[in-house]
This record gives structure tokens, C-alpha cells and sequence, in this order.
């Protein structure tokens, strides 16, 4: 048995690491109150987590699968679990605000253990998900963060709402239309360079949140929507 980290490493192991490092820096520019800064660096882990996957299966392991599938799921607890948490604690100033913190955090394990088990136990891709997928967390947060809401019950509600889903038994497809990536795409463009955002009175952000939001309910009303 391969017991070298080096070799042991893929390149998609090398994607899940800047996950977990973007969650870590993203809770540093929390604690410094520089909360575009932090939503941006969030974004940024979701982005690292989305190609880790592809990464993986066209740069299949010569090791172990269970080693990228590890460090897959330990960099999700760091960037769509602690980081939510600590970054929410750390910008919002109602003492409401550990409900969530300790919430995304506790379901945020719950989730991503319930799913490794699931994995060893199926044959084929993954088509749907038991339970909201945990980046959710990050990327609404760092739209809310982009979008200087400061509704604080709002925040509270809406991540509350997303902890709650990650642990429910309802099915959520995997986001493959082309023309809604396409839209969320050309949304995050100007929602990521914050002063064109901002300029445009934070619409792209407000439009991106309100897709989450239908995602979030689409085992309720329909996955076609």
C-alpha cells in the first residue's frame, strides 16, 4: 500500500486543497470584517470544488479513490461548513446568529457523512443528491455578502432554512441544464467584480439568490422549474 502523500496526490486532490485554503482565507478577511473579500474568496472555494470531480475522472488516482474522496469531504467541512459559520458569527451582530452557525456546521457533516456512505453502496455517477448539496451554503452567503443585505433575520432565516435541507431526505438533480449554468455564468461575471455590482444596483447578485432560492425548492414544486 502507497503511504507517500506526493504520490498518493492527484490533480484533483491539488483542487480540493485550494478549496479547504479558500474557505481558511475566507474566514481570516472575516475576522478583519472585510466581508466582500470574504464572499468572494467562498466563491471561489465552490469553484475549486466544482472541477475537483472533473478533475478526478479525467485524472483518475493511481493510488486510492478513498484518499481524494477524504480530502474531498474534509475540504467541505472547512469552506461550506466552518467557514459559513465563522463568517456569519463574525459579520452579523445578533447573538441569533449562532442558530445558524451552529446549524450549517452540525448538518454540514451530517450531510456529507450520509453521502459517503451512500457512495460506497452505488454503482454508477451520482444523478441526484439526498439532501441539499453543502456548497449551497457558501455560494448563497456570498451572494447575500455581495448584495450588502443587511437583514439580519433574513440571513438568519435563509442559511437556517439551508442547514435544515442539507439533512432532509429530499432529492435535488444535478444542475446539468446548459442554458441555466449559462445564465448563472454571465450573472456571476459582474456580481464578482463587485464595482460593476454595485453600479448596477446589485441586480446580477439579487437575480443569482433568487435561483438559489427556486434550487432550494425544486423538490417542492417541480426539478423542472
Amino acid at each position: 500500500m502507497e503511504t507517500n502523500i506526493i504520490k498518493m496526490m492527484g490533480i484533483a486532490d491539488i483542487a480540493s486543497l485550494l478549496n479547504a485554503l479558500s474557505g481558511m482565507f475566507a474566514i481570516f478577511a472575516a475576522y478583519y470584517h472585510d466581508a466582500t473579500l470574504s464572499a468572494l474568496l467562498l466563491i471561489l472555494a465552490v469553484l475549486f470544488d466544482a472541477i475537483d470531480g472533473p478533475l478526478a475522472r479525467r485524472f483518475p488516482s493511481q493510488t486510492s479513490e478513498v484518499f481524494g474522496e477524504t480530502i474531498d469531504s474534509l475540504a467541505d467541512v472547512i469552506s461550506f461548513g466552518i467557514a459559513p459559520a465563522v463568517i456569519i458569527f463574525e459579520l452579523f451582530t445578533t447573538p441569533l446568529v449562532v442558530i445558524p452557525s451552529v446549524l450549517l456546521l452540525a448538518c454540514g457533516i451530517l450531510r456529507l457523512s450520509r453521502y459517503n456512505t451512500i457512495i460506497t453502496q452505488q454503482v454508477g455517477p451520482t444523478k441526484t443528491f439526498i439532501g441539499l448539496p453543502i456548497p449551497v451554503s457558501s455560494f448563497m452567503l456570498s451572494l447575500i455578502l455581495l448584495s450588502h443585505l443587511q437583514q439580519e433575520l433574513l440571513v438568519i432565516i435563509i442559511m437556517t432554512l439551508i442547514a435544515v435541507l442539507m439533512v432532509s431526505s429530499l432529492k435535488y438533480a444535478k444542475m446539468k441544464n446548459k442554458v441555466v449554468l449559462g445564465l448563472c455564468g454571465i450573472l456571476l461575471v459582474p456580481t464578482l467584480i463587485y464595482p460593476i455590482n454595485d453600479s448596477l444596483h446589485n441586480i446580477p447578485s439579487y437575480v443569482l439568490i433568487i435561483l438559489v432560492i427556486i434550487y432550494l425548492l425544486t423538490p417542492l414544486i417541480g426539478e423542472r422549474i
